[in-house]
């Protein structure tokens, strides 16, 4: 907040998208008075060239954008934020610009602004501001209004809410209307109706401060002068067009807002802060807000369309400190997709933390990360060199999360032994007559198979192929499992790869997933591994998986 002489001025973080009479943004249509082309670049053309002859700020980028123009965005580039609000401004901007902040410049802003949530709300304790322009922020950006950390800060924004029906600056301050007139974009960004209770009592505490000429001030209760001024005008239109509303019915003595603040302009293309003041250097963040706001816009001035996900069919298979804890099919986006699709198929819990560097999974059914040791993941056996909320899957994808050191190795009671899997399906259908002679590798090849139980486990792998196999055909191969450590152990399986094998490979008859052997110390058994091609099977070619033995120790 920055005080001029008497009066008290703020540099706002604002919302919302508005194009012509309406605008679909996020599932809501709201209706929106028509500002021509014409009048904008006739009654404000001297505004855009007061604005563009200026340095470019977030805010005069987002008036310029807002009315048609193209600024130079040279100066978002490279943001340095220590608080969460250095990064609200810019992250409107560049989205009223058309730009994704997450990936215009040197870093991802979205993520960096999420990294200052604190479980409850988005930034500094003690300030409500960048909470309600967080929310416009992420909305901006195209941020599904069902995330996590957005519904969080906008009940939070809820929570806080004045008696008076106001907001303020401040999380226990005094109601303001400037902040007031924020909290009602951020609200209508984030889907709350325009009739909701906290709208409505918003909208009446902006009302009761209403001046007799018009305007607006920014505290009707302030020891500073309680004059009306170009900035508190310009929110309140802005607050007023998010809900639908050109302020026409505002009119006080023949005086609407929009009236009032248009009074205000000056030869030059600016616009005073109060009549009788003279240009300063917050003029054009002033001018600024008037321009978006009698431009018939708000704020976010755009909100970009979130980018299509294509879901992806993926395995997902997750090991705690003790053993395996899920094993499924899901489809996802992302390798945080499949663990968050995963732990609600498996009925597990998860914690994913916001951190400067995006997201991280910091606990899995309870196990959490500690000192140097945490929660990995690889995708087909390899480790991305990014999070797990940027790693886009492709089909067939086998998606591992595991708890492990820092080199990569898992942090694990239990054994891992693979055996990779391939196996032909020519095309075609079934031979005439049914014939399914399938089993065309046979069960001549046995797979002698040790498994060792130890701490760290055993990635030795085996490869077992089938050969080809024809639709409606059975192929069948017998495993020898041998227990290779000093103590008892259970066994358990789980298959990964292509779809083929996650749905018809079985053990001794039944699915993999129901596969369970004890074996003492130096025990063996034998196991039939069969495939079982179905006869309306679509796929054909080579065929590549791994079946996964897994060897937990019994507890003595």
């Amino acid at each position: 907040m920055e005080k001029k002489g008497t009066h008290s001025r703020t540099y706002m973080l604002s919302r919302f998208h508005r194009k012509t009479l309406t605008v679909v943004v996020i599932g809501i249509s709201l209706a929106v008075a028509i500002i021509p082309a014409a009048r904008l670049f006739s009654e404000y053309s001297a505004s855009i060239a007061y604005l563009k002859g200026k340095p470019l700020s977030p805010w005069s980028i987002m008036a310029l954008s807002a009315v048609g123009e193209s600024p130079s965005l040279d100066s978002l580039k490279h943001i340095e934020a220590k608080k969460a609000i250095d990064l609200e401004a810019p992250i409107l901007a560049l989205a009223a610009a058309g730009k994704d902040p997450r990936t215009f410049g040197n870093s991802d802003l979205i993520s960096r602004l999420k990294g200052f949530y604190d479980g409850t709300q988005l930034g500094e304790a003690s300030i409500l501001n960048d909470d309600i322009f967080g929310l416009l922020a992420l909305v901006s950006s195209g941020e599904k209004t069902d995330d996590a950390t957005l519904i969080a800060v906008r009940d939070f924004v809820l929570e806080k809410q004045n008696p008076d029906g106001g907001f303020s600056f401040a999380v226990s301050g005094e109601s303001d209307t400037n902040t007031t007139a924020a909290a009602i974009m951020a609200l209508s960004a984030t889907l709350i109706p325009k009739d909701s209770e906290a709208t409505v009592r918003a909208l009446a505490y902006l009302r009761s401060a209403q001046n007799d000429d018009g305007g607006f001030p920014y505290d009707p209760k302030s020891s500073w002068g309680t004059a009306s001024d170009a900035s508190s005008d310009a929110w309140v239109l802005m607050a007023l067009q998010s809900v639908g509303s050109d302020g026409s019915n505002w009119s006080i003595n023949g005086q609407s807002p929009a009236a009032h603040l248009e009074g205000l302009a000056q030869e030059g293309g600016y616009y005073l802060f109060q009549a009788g003041a003279g240009e300063d250097s917050f003029t054009p963040v002033t001018t600024s807000y008037a321009l978006i706001a009698l431009s018939g816009k708000t704020l976010p001035v755009r909100v970009l369309a979130p980018a299509a996900e294509e879901k992806i069919s993926a395995s997902v298979h997750i090991e705690g400190k003790r053993g395996p804890l899920c094993d499924a099919d899901i489809e996802g986006s992302t390798a945080l997709d499949a663990l968050k699709a995963a732990a609600g198929a498996c009925g597990i819990s998860f914690h994913v933390q916001q951190s400067a560097l995006g997201e991280y999974v910091d606990e899995i059914s309870g196990e959490k990360a500690s000192g140097s040791t945490g929660w990995l993941y690889s995708v087909n056996g390899r480790m991305p060199s990014v999070g797990a909320g940027a790693y886009a899957l492709t089909e067939g994808d086998t998606v591992r999360w595991y708890f492990g050191n820092p080199d990569g190795t898992p942090v694990s009671e239990t054994a891992r032994t693979e055996v990779l899997l391939s196996a032909t399906i020519p095309p075609g259908p079934l031979p005439s007559g049914g014939d399914t002679s399938g089993n065309q590798s046979g069960n001549e090849e046995g797979i002698s198979l040790t498994v060792e139980v130890g701490e760290g486990g055993s990635e030795r792998g085996v490869t077992l192929g089938f050969g080809e196999v024809r639709r409606g055909g059975v192929a069948e191969k017998t495993i020898k499992v041998k227990n290779g450590g000093a103590v008892a152990a259970v066994l358990s399986t789980s298959v990964s790869g292509d779809a083929l094998f996650r749905r018809y490979v079985r053990l001794d008859g039944a699915s993999w997933r129901e596969y369970r052997a004890t074996l003492a110390p130096a025990g063996a058994s034998t196991t039939t591994l069969s495939l079982s091609v179905p006869a309306d099977y679509e796929g054909s070619g080579i065929k590549n998986g791994a079946l996964i033995f897994w060897a937990t120790p019994v507890a003595k």
